[in-house]
């Protein structure tokens, strides 16, 4: 792109590509939480509903059609010139304003495969040796660890405010689109103001990623959380000191953890994971001459207080909380991706041309391997780390976590994530220290108030 745009425009044109590329995301979240909605087979059996814990949703058109979509998009990607028409244009303005000569332009094109080969020492010094962009890759390292909780976080606002997994697609696809736009359409006005010295957005960008970082906090406003009898406190009347899952009220009953059946005592706001976990010995259906309609509530519950419970989980949806807390996040998120187009300029200026390419080539094996692998698997530990409650199949193998610990959850997943950000901002403003000042002439090129032609700044 940098060879399409002159520096001027490069700000706002990366801007639009973000906004494709992140939009994608969000759109991801929305048609995943469509499939959901859908039986794996797209004709689910009689009796089958979205609401019961064997509803298995049609997850393979995550794969399918995009991959469709990606399959055709390649044909009109192979269409497109060896040199886009406005490259020439583009050529002449950094020429004038000394970002490259007409020297090191030809020297570039005109290079051998062998010349390539022997000069991928002394290039890789100069990246290595390159201070303001190491810290800049090392932060984007940072950042992509961060960034790996995103794939978490529809199921975190689930566990948080109590959404149905195809809901909270929605919940986060829409905000997320939002907070997207809006922060690249503003990050491409500051880039149209004037044509920025890279040193300047280099800060820019260090002090959008700080600002944005306290609003990572923003799912600590979330529902109460819920008290799980056998897990969080003992059974009423229970001997044993320490909340266990099994006690004499329902040791005979034969329980298991293979699908949850949640039932509430209403008499202390108590959730249990199931009838036969509450020690229920009864229950009294909706319509009694009906055995289909439903049970109204389970009786004669050993385990609880009240010795009654109803078919629900404890506690309410919060929903003034969750709005609280999407317009925190989508604040926040605006105001990290308002400082992306000056993020991806500052590559652009922070190395000579010639050696751009493998500039973006460190920074992508150094993200990738720092970043965006272990992501997964730091955030993958912290969640399994917070069960409380796993799923036990009828063969005795284990399998995913029903029931979280909420509180210690969320104290992790947040703060790391706080962590993080902080030490990339503080990578990115060292590498602003560490930017080369820029000289009066520097400055002037960028203004546009030079053409020295004796230097070669001019086309010939």
């Amino acid at each position: 792109m940098d060879e399409m745009y002159t520096q001027k425009e490069f700000g706002i044109a990366i801007s639009i590509l973000y906004i494709i590329t992140f939009v994608g995301f969000p759109i991801s979240v929305l048609f995943a939480g469509a499939s959901l909605n859908m039986y794996v087979t797209l004709d689910p059996p009689e009796g089958m509903t979205k609401g019961r814990p064997e509803w298995v949703g049609a997850w393979w058109l995550g794969f399918l059609v995009p991959g469709v979509v990606i399959f055709l998009v390649s044909f009109v990607v192979m269409l497109f010139p060896t040199q886009m028409p406005a490259a020439k244009k583009v050529l002449e303005s950094k020429i004038k304003k000394g970002i490259t000569t007409v020297a090191e332009k030809k020297n570039e094109l005109q290079r051998s495969l062998k010349e390539i080969t022997l000069d991928t020492i002394p290039v890789a010094k100069r990246i290595l040796k390159n201070k303001s962009l190491n810290c800049l890759v090392f932060g984007d390292a940072l950042v992509f660890l961060q960034i790996g909780s995103i794939s978490y976080l529809p199921k975190m606002y689930a566990i948080a405010f109590r959404l149905g997994f195809s809901e909270v697609g929605t919940v986060i696809g829409v905000s997320n689109v939002v907070a997207f736009v809006l922060g690249l359409i503003l990050g491409g006005a500051i880039m149209r103001i004037k044509d920025w010295h890279p040193k300047k957005l280099l800060l820019i960008y260090a002090i959008a990623v700080l600002v944005s970082t306290p609003f990572q906090a923003s799912l600590f406003y979330r529902c109460d959380s819920n008290t799980v009898g056998g897990v969080d406190i003992v059974y009423p009347n229970s001997t044993a000191s320490d909340p266990t899952f099994y006690d004499d009220c329902n040791k005979d009953c034969k329980c298991n953890t293979a699908f949850p059946n949640f039932v509430c005592d209403r008499t202390d706001d108590t959730t249990y994971f199931s009838p036969c976990h509450a020690g229920c010995l009864g229950g009294e259906l909706i319509d009694p001459s009906n055995p289909k309609s439903g049970v109204k509530q389970y009786t004669d519950c050993m385990c609880t207080a009240g010795k009654t419970v109803v078919p629900e989980e404890c506690g309410s949806r919060c929903k003034t909380r969750l709005y609280v807390s999407l317009a925190l996040s989508v604040f926040g998120t605006m105001i990290n991706f308002s400082g992306y187009a000056a993020h991806a300029t500052v590559y652009q200026r922070v190395v000579s041309e010639v050696d751009r390419t493998v500039a973006q080539g460190w920074r992508q094996f150094i993200t990738r391997v720092l970043g965006t692998l272990p992501a997964p698997i730091l955030f993958g530990y912290i969640i399994d780390n917070a069960c409380t409650i796993w799923r036990v199949n009828f063969d005795g193998k284990q399998g995913n976590c029903w029931v979280y610990d909420l509180d210690s959850l969320l104290v992790w997943f947040v703060w790391i994530q706080i962590i993080l950000r902080v030490g990339s901002s503080l990578l990115y403003f060292a590498g602003w220290y560490l930017y080369p000042e820029p000289t009066k002439e520097d400055l002037d090129r960028y203004e546009g108030r030079t053409c020295d032609k004796a230097n070669g700044y001019e086309m010939t």
